[in-house]
């Protein structure tokens, strides 16, 4: 690992890790003499300057601890049913330990093979007191461990085995590298360790994991590869015991670089079935700016970022291990992904929702709680999607006559217009209902990224892909349906292998030759004008058309003759008991033109609700709508009007938006294929068209 890499990494402590620090070196060497306890004092030459917290742990061995650096006392080792307690205790930590402990040490083997130097590393798991949990090295190398204490059971703090690369660190709680002489006791004056912190959740201390060379001629600055691999492997078992701890509870990912998100660079939460923040890990709070953890326990997600509860579920049910763009703070931004739960534990029968199950004598189960989705109304029914709004009927109406045949949908439309909601809908009433749904959004996922997660990737296809590869969301929705949300997103340099995709019915993971059929159905959505970007070669126009096997245009709130009936039905969908909306409350929502459309009605009724006392929404309950102006003038297709003004009003929609027909059809609120005809029946299709 390069240094450039290694500063970026911020659970290393970068002093530890910076050239400077690491071959700090004396310009005229001279011999002196090294403090002890005893009356024999040695002189070692040349003597270099140690770093500062070198010499404040040699102070602590000398001045706390009364060591002698000639006479060091016998090993303190726990054995037996002790050691065998010990290790139960610390199962967990110790069992991911091990499995990242023999990647590293191959990878350690490794860049010493490349030096053509013989590898003489031990690695060593130690817990929070120091003791040793496991150890591991190569055969040649396991009669000098042992001699040296390196083995289960021994301990290696600083009072029992002065200046060293595990005692320091966990002293320090900071990446420590104690090279040669820096080590307090004589004997091991020839060993270099480079040792790294491992840290559990809400700020607990694990333990250490430490990478000594038994007989290092290396310099100080050799040094800076070891302790980074090794700070590296000390991240991955901090996020695999945190997963393993928390199975039972959704994980937040997040970063500031999106391409760093799933990765050991990334930041974890554990979230419970509530949306509350059970558990973080050691970068969490300095990444939010919090102090410390204690900040952040049993608050709702909601709280730290802009991302409501029932979004993040949405998130963990319809786009697992997607990347997408999140907020926290004033203006900070970063990207996130949500793991869902492992392990899933049915509930209680009685007792409070959520509650552990009792045992036989009358005390609560410790084990946490199962992970459930509070109740939230399920995708409605396709037919109730057609309300009283002649455009939405019509759209069911086409929907329910390709569903279930080898027909592509495109949904269009604004922002907000339940284009997702209308998709599921679409899914649950088909044949295909019983398999899954898979969606992605083209936007909130980073371009370089896009490939990966559409098509999957073979074990080691890229630097930081998933061991084992993985298999992407085309492949994941074989036998369903696959939604791609904003398509007009999609980069480029993606579109000829989703065409290939929709053709061949075919796909090919990164880093794969080999082909693998898919039996999915497409649909499609975007609030773009995919025509325009067809005509700016954005868009490729091959895909476009086999995309747009049927286009359904969901119109928006303002223009549905339905709103008032929508308006009610969403506040009995979020409402938990019953609930009314006074007069002047109902004025306003109607009068207000809704940007945000049915998603800003929803998050709007949302709040209310929860300020209504009484089971009414009193006007003051809608703070945001209070300086709403009187609806823009609109003409929706339901308003009744006379033929000469419905066509005239075409043609100054068709000359407004340049007669391109998805733009006009979507100011127009009706659906395109509603357009073609009224533009028929009104003799403005060209000759042949």
């Amino acid at each position: 690992m390069t240094h450039a890499a290694t500063a970026r990494s911020p659970w290393l402590d970068q002093r530890t890790l910076s050239p400077e620090g690491l071959a700090a070196a004396s310009p005229q060497p001279r011999p002196v003499a090294r403090p002890g306890s005893g009356a024999a004092v040695r002189l070692r030459e040349p003597y270099v300057p140690r770093e500062a917290y070198i010499e404040a742990a040699w102070q602590r061995c000398r001045d706390i601890y009364h060591l002698d650096p000639d006479h060091p006392p016998p090993g303190e080792h726990i054995g037996g049913a002790a050691l065998k307690l010990l290790r139960e205790e610390r199962g967990l930590f110790e069992r991911v330990g091990r499995v990242e402990m023999h990647r590293l040490l191959g990878q350690i083997n490794h860049q010493v093979t490349q030096s053509a130097a013989p590898s003489r590393y031990v690695l060593m798991l130690a817990d929070a007191s120091g003791a040793i949990l496991d150890a591991f090295t190569d055969s040649a190398n396991t009669d000098c461990a042992r001699t040296a204490n390196m083995a289960p059971g021994f301990l290696w703090n600083e009072r029992h085995a002065g200046v060293n690369g595990p005692g320091t660190c966990l002293h320090d709680r900071r990446a420590r590298v104690v090279h040669r002489e820096d080590h307090y006791f004589t004997r091991n004056s020839r060993m270099t360790c480079s040792a790294a912190p491992i840290w559990g959740a809400n700020g607990t201390l694990l333990g250490v994991l430490d990478a000594s060379s038994l007989d290092c001629d290396d310099s100080r600055a050799a040094q800076v590869p070891t302790i980074a691999l090794v700070s590296m492997s000390a991240r991955i078992i901090e996020q695999m015991h945190f997963t393993h701890s928390y199975r039972d509870c959704l994980i937040l990912r997040f970063h500031e670089r999106p391409e760093l998100v799933g990765l050991p660079y990334d930041s974890l939460l554990a979230i419970d079935e509530h949306g509350t923040i059970r558990a973080v890990d050691s970068t969490v709070p300095g990444q939010l700016g919090k102090a410390d953890h204690t900040a952040l326990l049993g608050r709702s997600v909601a709280e730290l970022f802009d991302l409501t509860t029932d979004r993040l579920f949405e998130h963990a049910e319809a786009e697992p291990f997607a990347i997408w763009p999140i907020a926290h703070g004033a203006d900070r931004h970063g990207f996130a992904s949500i793991w869902p739960a492992k392990q899933v534990r049915p509930r209680a029968r009685a007792g409070l929702p959520g509650s552990t199950a009792q045992s036989g004598s009358g005390k609560s189960s410790a084990a946490p709680r199962a992970i459930a989705r509070p109740q939230r109304p399920a995708t409605p029914p396709l037919a109730r999607f057609a309300g009283t709004d002649p455009v939405m009927a019509d759209n069911v109406w086409r929907a329910e006559r390709v569903m279930n045949r080898d027909i592509n949908i495109l949904l269009l439309g604004e922002t907000g217009t339940g284009k997702d909601s209308f998709a599921r809908a679409i899914h649950r009433a088909s044949e295909r209902h019983a398999q899954p749904f898979i969606a992605m959004s083209c936007a909130a996922i980073p371009e370089q990224l896009i490939e990966s997660e559409l098509f999957g990737y073979e074990a080691g296809a890229f630097t930081g892909a998933r061991t084992g590869g993985m298999r992407g969301k085309a492949l994941a929705a074989h036998g369903g349906t696959l939604f791609l949300d904003e398509i007009g997103d999609m980069p480029l340099s993606i579109q000829a292998r989703l065409l290939r995709l929709l053709e061949e019915k075919e796909i090919v993971p990164l880093g794969s030759s080999t082909p693998i059929p898919v039996d999915i159905r497409v649909i499609s959505a975007t609030h773009r004008d995919l025509e325009a970007l067809v005509a700016s070669n954005d868009f490729r126009m091959d895909l476009f058309y086999r995309l747009n096997g049927v286009t359904l245009t969901m119109p928006p709130l303002r223009a549905r003759a339905d709103r008032a009936a929508l308006i009610e039905q969403i506040c009995r969908e979020e409402a938990s008991s019953d609930m009314t909306i006074a007069p002047d409350a109902t004025r306003d929502l109607l009068a207000h033109d809704w940007p945000g459309n049915i998603r800003e009605l929803r998050n709007t009724l949302r709040t209310a609700i929860a300020f209504a006392e009484g089971g009414i929404i009193e006007r003051s309950h809608l703070p945001r709508l209070h300086n709403t102006a009187a609806p823009k003038p609109s003409l929706p297709a339901t308003i009744p009007v006379t033929p000469p003004d419905e066509r005239a009003h075409i043609v100054e929609t068709l000359e407004q938006h340049h007669w391109r027909i998805a733009a006009s059809a979507a100011a127009l609120g009706i659906s395109r294929n509603t357009l073609y005809r009224k533009m028929h029946r009104y003799g403005l299709m060209a000759d042949g068209t």
